[in-house]
């Protein structure tokens, strides 16, 4: 291939898995062949060829994007950098396919907890950090950008279950064990939920901290139907 043209139109053969260029062609030149691999296939191993590829030209190319170079002078590195390339690239594609799968995975997992009401969270008893998942936070009504903390929890607490809130929570740091606590919640509207939260010790990395993972569920709706089959039962009593 010796125009730009010709290049454009080889770099569309998805059977393409590899590019050897030299620096220097007639009509055309390596630096730009790289830049237009570089932004329609990022992925594509490309290798300089060349024997007038001079130190700063061959590091110029490598910042750009480059796999590597090899100098007509020293092909006997041509086979061993063109096995490394294809190994490089393949665990490249690898990893995107798995990190794909891990996004699709996340989305199926958010979207699941959206429809069960059920967030998720990680805590920290020794340093006090929470992570909360986006239901979490869709639950207790805060901004996502905010950092949850044990006050956030106590600030969302309905007043008058905040002092079994805070026993449940000192008993859990303190005896390092399993927690399960349903309670009340006040929005900044003036609503109330009920939650049920359960949280199970988990092995810190460092072996000292005590890390809990939990979920808590927004049971509202059932509450209300309790409420209402109760109310119905002594109606029926009273009747």
């Amino acid at each position: 291939m010796q125009t730009r043209a010709e290049f454009v139109s080889a770099l569309e053969d998805r059977r393409l898995d590899l590019i050897l260029a030299d620096y220097s062609l007639p009509s055309f030149d390596g630096i730009s062949a790289l830049k237009i691999t570089i932004g329609a296939r990022p992925d594509l191993p490309f290798i300089f060829v060349s024997g007038t590829l001079g130190e700063e030209v061959a590091i110029e190319a490598l910042k750009i994007g480059a796999t590597d170079y090899v100098l007509k002078t020293k092909l006997s590195r041509l086979v061993p950098a063109v096995q490394r390339a294809m190994r490089e690239a393949e665990e490249r594609a690898e990893r995107k396919k798995v990190e794909r799968a891990l996004r699709r995975s996340e989305a199926y997992l958010s979207e699941a907890q959206r429809l069960s009401r059920t967030g998720s969270f990680g805590w920290d008893g020794v340093s006090g950090q929470i992570y909360w998942s986006d239901e979490t936070f869709r639950i207790f009504e805060c901004d996502p950008a905010i950092t949850p903390t044990i006050q956030t929890v106590f600030d969302r607490t309905h007043p008058e279950d905040r002092p079994s809130v805070r026993q449940t929570i000192d008993r859990a740091a303190t005896e390092k064990r399993d927690f399960a606590h349903e309670y009340r919640l006040m929005m900044p509207g003036g609503s109330v939920k009920h939650v049920r939260v359960l949280a199970r010790r988990t092995p810190a990395e460092d072996g000292e901290s005590v890390v809990f993972v939990g979920a808590v569920t927004d049971i509202t709706e059932r509450k209300r139907a309790e409420e209402e089959h109760a109310k119905l039962r002594q109606l029926e009593a009273d009747l």
